[in-house]
């Protein structure tokens, strides 16, 4: 054999063995990945009312019941990272609106006094005596109207960036303003990964991916036989539940249980990339969202009996769940602890 061809032959071997290292470590990563997506540290249940299919995921624990609302085009799964830290000192459950993730419906009721009742079902059916209620975005509504009917189940409220009375004018001019639309169009619905692409960009581009967003992403979607997906709750359906939200007046000087009530900075967050999305959405942060923010703030401070306001460092209206999440933990355990 010539020293050549041992070289050779070295040089293969050392080739091999690093390939192998290679596949072995992708394949870790691959494991560690998936693992991290599929564990669940909720049991999942549901609970049939008359016209309804409601959808709750529970994370145990033994303080107070503490019931998270998503808002408008999301699932409980966005909660998943809150909800395990949130669980040391509360049994935490967040369900599923009506029409959203796997909540099923036969009517096409969408108004408040509806989403109200889907709530009190599932206090009931929990067999809840008093529970605290946080409510993302438009889940602000829930919670209000919730209190007002039934003080004696309700301890305290925890307005999760819905501290806005979406029936005024300047969520109005919000909606007529934005320089993109929030539903996808055809193109971002052509197959899942164009979707995620689209939701990432427009929903949370100040954030990575992560495994949080992945869940509730893939609760947020249906496929299709040609890969096309379709979004839970569809476009008809989002549209309904907007523009019920935008019906209901904020009563909150009817509301005599104590409130934290947390707002951001910013409510978009553009694609850094993109200059003249940037200054779109800075113009309107500055002439219209500003402004309502603080009147917003004026009314839960004077017109709440019991109001606690706090300002989140980080993130938007969506991403500061992940942004502040340390911020909003302290905040919520000071508040309901106390």
């Amino acid at each position: 054999m010539t020293r050549s061809t041992l070289l050779l032959r070295r040089h293969n071997i050392y080739l091999a063995i690093l390939l192998s290292v290679c596949v072995i470590s992708v394949s870790c990563l691959q494991t560690s990945k998936q693992k991290q997506l599929a564990e669940k540290t909720y049991t999942e249940h549901f609970i049939r009312g008359t016209t309804i299919k409601l959808h709750y995921l529970d994370w145990g624990g033994s303080g107070q019941p503490l019931i998270l609302i998503h808002g408008l085009g999301d699932s409980p799964y966005i909660f998943e990272d809150l909800a395990d830290s949130l669980k040391i000192h509360f049994r935490v459950i967040a369900y599923s609106r009506r029409g959203h993730c796997k909540s099923q419906t036969t009517d096409k009721n969408y108004d408040n006094s509806t989403l109200v009742s889907d709530l009190k079902l599932l206090i009931d059916s929990l067999k809840i005596p008093k529970a605290n209620l946080l409510g993302w975005s438009m889940g602000g509504n829930e919670i209000t109207e919730f209190a007002i009917q039934y003080p004696e189940q309700t301890n305290k409220l925890i307005y999760f960036e819905s501290g806005y009375d979406l029936s005024e004018e300047p969520f109005k001019e919000m909606l007529n303003t934005l320089p993109k639309s929030p539903f996808a169009g055809n193109s971002d619905l052509s197959s899942v990964d164009a979707y995620r692409s689209w939701y990432h960009s427009f929903w949370f581009p100040d954030i990575g991916w992560n495994s949080t967003l992945e869940s509730n992403f893939q609760a947020s979607i249906l496929s299709n036989p040609d890969k096309s997906i379709r979004t839970l709750p569809n476009d008809e359906v989002s549209k309904i539940t907007l523009q019920s939200a935008m019906t209901y007046h904020s009563k909150y000087d009817r509301v005599s249980a104590p409130a934290l009530v947390l707002y951001t900075n910013s409510f978009f967050h553009a694609y850094q990339n993109d200059s003249t999305l940037v200054t779109a959405y800075n113009n309107l942060e500055e002439e219209i969202i500003n402004p309502w923010r603080k009147h917003s703030m004026n009314r839960a401070k004077t017109e709440l009996k019991d109001a606690t306001i706090k300002v989140m460092s980080k993130g938007s209206h969506v991403s500061f769940i992940f942004e502040s999440k340390d911020e909003i933990i302290s905040a919520i355990n000071t508040f309901l602890l106390e």
